[in-house]
């Protein structure tokens, strides 16, 4: 018997958040392509710039914010004689039937304490983690304030829930409880496999790749904080002495970062593609990308001086 959540009021306040960010990065794009503040010729100004990493954060915060929306919208709730089944976005989590002691009213704990409050934020959403008044750990699949919610309680934790007919919902599972199982599940829960993916928990990987990231930004800053202050020629090239053995235009070290971003995308796009079989090899790929920006920042240095 499926149960829909009581609210999808949360899901569609973020998808008219996630549209007006996308019209956001659709006017910051506008401006930054058709404004003439990028080109090969000149460095990029600090206005271009600091729009360019407001466009970066937008589009990671549409990324978010349109998953936790549509995650949302799909949660819907299961309960046959097997058990409970909780579909929360790209992820299902299930609890047998034999595990859990008791279908109640959270108002019947005394409430929920804890971390994982902060998602009431979410328009009333709450998904994530908490812990009961009695200290046991709670999932938090609720669209309903707190004491409005159901609690799935099993013997070590507990499913905090909002279907939409409570009554019906604890009535389902004191009806199929005495039937027996036909299927044996076990606890846990099961993530899509874009979600099951090892990188998004390597703090590792992330750090490489933000590193390499910051690193190429600042080098374009500091080109276009100290740029029309440089000497219109500029020494491009020095001997095994140090000495310079080429003069060139001042434009010519604007190569530099463009030449250190291509690589820099170079490297995150070939060491998500090694990631997947070889993890030290997507580290030393990333690593050297970063490398190659301190490279790449040393040569600036010495030509400017």
């Amino acid at each position: 018997m499926e149960f829909k959540t009581a609210s999808y009021r949360s899901g569609l306040v973020g998808l008219l958040a996630a549209a007006a960010l996308a019209v956001g990065a659709i006017s910051l794009s506008n401006t930054l392509f058709s404004g003439g503040g990028i080109g090969v010729r000149q460095p990029l100004a600090p206005l271009t710039l600091g729009l360019g990493v407001v466009l970066l954060l937008d589009l990671v915060a549409l990324l978010l914010l349109l998953y936790r929306a549509v995650a949302a919208l799909r949660l819907h709730y299961r309960l046959d004689r097997n058990g409970l089944v909780i579909y929360w976005g790209g992820s299902r989590l299930i609890v047998p039937m034999e595990r859990i002691d008791a279908v109640e009213p959270v108002a019947d704990r005394a409430g929920v304490r804890g971390e994982g409050l902060w998602n009431e934020l979410w328009v009333g959403l709450l998904a994530g983690r908490a812990r009961l008044a009695d200290n046991r750990p709670a999932h938090l699949r609720t669209t309903l304030p707190l004491a409005q919610s159901i609690a799935v309680l099993t013997p070590d934790g507990a499913y905090v829930v909002s279907p939409r007919e409570p009554e019906a919902f604890i009535e389902a599972w004191r009806v199929r409880r005495p039937l027996g199982p036909t299927q044996h599940w076990r606890e846990e829960e099961q993530r899509a496999r874009f979600l099951s993916l090892p990188i998004w928990r390597d703090r590792l990987a992330w750090g490489l790749m933000v590193l390499g990231l910051v690193a190429n930004l600042a080098l374009h800053a500091y080109l276009a904080l100290v740029f029309n202050q440089l000497s219109a020629i500029l020494p491009l090239h020095f001997d095994a002495l140090g000495r310079p053995d080429r003069l060139g235009d001042r434009a010519e070290i604007l190569r530099l970062p463009q030449v250190a971003l291509l690589l820099l995308a170079i490297d995150l796009v070939l060491g998500l593609v090694v990631y997947r079989r070889e993890r030290l090899a997507a580290y030393l790929v990333w690593g050297g990308g970063l490398i190659l920006q301190l490279l790449i920042w040393g040569a600036l240095r010495a030509i400017i001086g």
